[in-house]
């Protein structure tokens, strides 16, 4: 298995494509293995030229989990209330230094970095205390941490938060659950196709069947909104959200916009808090006529 093998932690990782070829890195949002990143997005990429490289962040996949003194989200937010935060605990920036080592550890000098969700709030990072590792930004359906905007859905949230079933013990609870939140989240116009979703949780369950969001959780609680950080990156950013989005409202991808430099922004109608396979020439299009006209 391709394991980069950092100072403290490891990262599973695969790549596609040329390896003469520019390099496009790929950041998965909370809790979600590198898989989120579909292989027929990748390919496109590949099919476009690119050499692509994507990776379970540390508490996802096959990379590493940390131990923490508790194991659940409510226990968490309890702990998080008090401000109080568990054992181990880290920040995005730390996340963002996982990227740099991976780099590093493949001897890849500079790369076109996408980030979904958490995961761009991470590429943000990168792009503004690396700026000579990244070719290019791309943050889809995130935001920029600022207080001030539009919260997550209260609605949402409790479906985020709730206790879920062991999928050992109760498999079908467990899948109506995924199911109920990946369906909720998803815009108007990109409903998800049951089945192929069903089939894509149980496939990363195989793959990798622990999960623990709570360390992500509390790096973006640790992580505090920087506007000066966004207003130093100076790299070609295209800024992607949905109108629908119910996790980051779309007031979140135009405030990223707004606060980097000469960043562009796409917003699409009826996309939600999901990057479906419909949209990936969209994007990717965007992408490489955004680094064009830079």
């Amino acid at each position: 298995m391709p394991i980069a093998k950092l100072s403290k932690i490891d990262l599973f990782y695969d790549i596609m494509g040329a390896e003469n070829s520019e390099t496009v890195l790929l950041i998965s949002g909370l809790g979600s293995q590198m898989t989120s990143w579909s292989y027929s997005f990748c390919q496109e990429l590949v099919d476009k030229g690119f050499r692509v490289i994507r990776f379970d962040n540390r508490d996802s996949g096959l990379s590493t989990f940390i131990e923490y003194d508790i194991n659940d989200v409510r226990e968490l937010i309890g702990l998080l209330q008090q401000g109080e935060y568990p054992k181990n605990s880290y920040k995005l920036m730390d996340m963002a230094n996982d990227v740099i080592s991976l780099l590093d550890e493949l001897k890849v000098e500079k790369v076109h970095v996408f980030g979904r969700s958490l995961g761009g709030i991470v590429s943000q990072i990168v792009a503004s205390d690396f700026p000579e590792r990244v070719k290019s930004l791309t943050i889809i359906m995130s935001t920029s941490l600022n207080p001030t905007l539009p919260q997550t859905k209260a609605e949402i949230m409790g479906l985020m938060l709730r206790p879920m079933p062991s999928f050992k013990e109760e498999l079908n609870l467990y899948l109506d659950q995924r199911l109920e939140f990946v369906e909720a989240i998803a815009g108007s116009r990109f409903p998800i196709k049951i089945e192929e979703e069903k089939e894509n949780i149980l496939k990363d369950l195989k793959r990798a069947p622990s999960a623990n969001i709570l360390g992500q959780i509390c790096a973006m609680t640790l992580t505090s909104y920087d506007l000066n950080q966004l207003q130093k990156i100076k790299t070609p950013t295209l800024v992607v959200h949905g109108s629908e989005d119910s996790i980051f409202p779309l007031a979140c991808g135009k405030d990223i916009a707004n606060s980097i430099p000469n960043a562009c922004f796409m917003e699409i109608e009826g996309m939600g808090h999901s990057l479906p396979n419909d949209l990936n020439t969209v994007v990717i299009d965007a992408f490489m006529n955004n680094n064009i006209t830079h």
